[in-house]
């Protein structure tokens, strides 16, 4: 360890309505903004072809329709899992926020809901997912209403979190934690994206964030600048100290970051060689356009891990109520100077100050 430190057609009305319970928010990320100079070159490579190979997949499974188990959907991998190491990273994240079914969960860019929904499933907690590309969204919502009994306790709203943070449409102090697995380098407004955060979260809330983050000591090239931005999308990659004093500064406490940046380098370079290797099945399933597309772009993320670009998971809290007030107290200047003390109430001695 290192110190340093987003509905279905069922889903939009019917899902504001049971707020707080279901209390639903909106994240903003230029990835699926409808501005493709803010959201980068690859974006519809990214995530638009996403939703009818998912349904293509299942269809070769002869699961096109009727009920479907978690591992079902699981067994789609990237079509179900978009950030790295799949259903491992969701095991960090019940293991190490400790989630159960006494706890609600805010999901930060969502996706097609498989992190949501196989977290729920294994530990029993509430999930709201908040996704800001409504066809991703509403597939999540189908996908989970047809695993029976799921659809209880995960949800999905498409919108921005910032945005509906900031109209209030988000109760201050509502979620236990908050987790966004590689979707914040996606969003160009650090500092009010991480302040709605903090105010979503109870006194005392937890959260984990995996991410981008430039290696330690390493400056991007102009290439990999390049390749950030117009192919990956990805504005506010930063060093790891800048992360944790941005989450400090928003309020933070107890934040502790972890370098991933090997095991990244080696599933995206693993990612890429296995998905070159399946072109016959993903033509079939998706098309030649699709199979080139993702190939270039898995080549471009590659290279990245190859040169200066890492990972980080990084986790922290919102101080409790108790804590944020002694917190506050120890900044208060006092007024005695030390020369005038209270022997007895409303009276008062002149101490002799000597200087040595």
């Amino acid at each position: 360890l290192a110190r340093s430190r987003l509905g279905a057609s069922v889903g939009v009305s019917t899902l504001r309505s049971q707020a707080p319970r279901a209390c639903l928010a909106r994240a903003q990320a230029c990835r699926m903004n409808s501005s493709s100079s803010d959201r980068g070159g690859m974006t519809d490579a990214m995530y638009n072809w996403r939703v009818a190979a998912v349904h293509n997949a299942l269809k070769e499974m002869g699961k096109a329709t009727g009920p479907l188990a978690i591992e079902d959907l699981t067994a789609l991998g990237h079509l179900d899992q978009y950030h790295y190491l799949g259903v491992e990273a969701n095991d960090h994240v019940i293991d190490i926020m400790g989630l159960d079914s006494s706890v609600h969960v805010l999901d930060i860019g969502s996706g097609i809901g498989g992190p949501a929904r196989y977290i729920a499933a294994k530990s029993g907690c509430r999930i709201t997912g908040i996704e800001l590309q409504r066809d991703i969204c509403e597939a999540g919502q189908e996908l989970t209403q047809r695993v029976p009994g799921l659809a209880e306790r995960v949800q999905f709203m498409v919108g921005d979190v910032i945005a509906m943070s900031h109209s209030g449409e988000i109760p201050a102090g509502t979620f236990d934690h908050f987790m966004s697995l590689l979707v914040f380098l996606h969003i160009p407004d650090r500092t009010a994206l991480l302040k709605a955060c903090f105010e979503s979260l109870r006194p005392g809330g937890t959260f984990i964030i995996e991410d981008f983050a430039a290696k330690p000591g390493a400056e991007f090239t102009s290439e990999e600048r390049r390749g950030l931005l117009d192919v990956v999308s990805a504005p506010t990659v930063s060093t790891v100290d800048r992360y944790v004093a941005d989450l400090e500064a928003a309020g933070f406490v107890d934040i502790e970051a972890v370098d991933l940046s090997g095991i990244w380098r080696k599933w995206t370079k693993a990612r890429h060689d296995l998905y070159v290797e399946s072109r016959e099945q993903t033509v079939r399933t998706q098309g030649e356009d699709i199979f080139n597309s993702r190939v270039a772009f898995y080549k471009v993320v590659d290279d990245l891990f190859a040169g200066n670009l890492g990972g980080v998971r990084i986790t922290g809290r919102k101080a409790s109520e108790l804590e944020s007030k002694l917190l506050a107290g120890r900044q208060i200047k006092f007024k005695s100077d030390g020369a005038v003390v209270n022997v007895v109430e409303g009276k008062t001695r002149e101490r002799a100050v000597k200087s040595y």
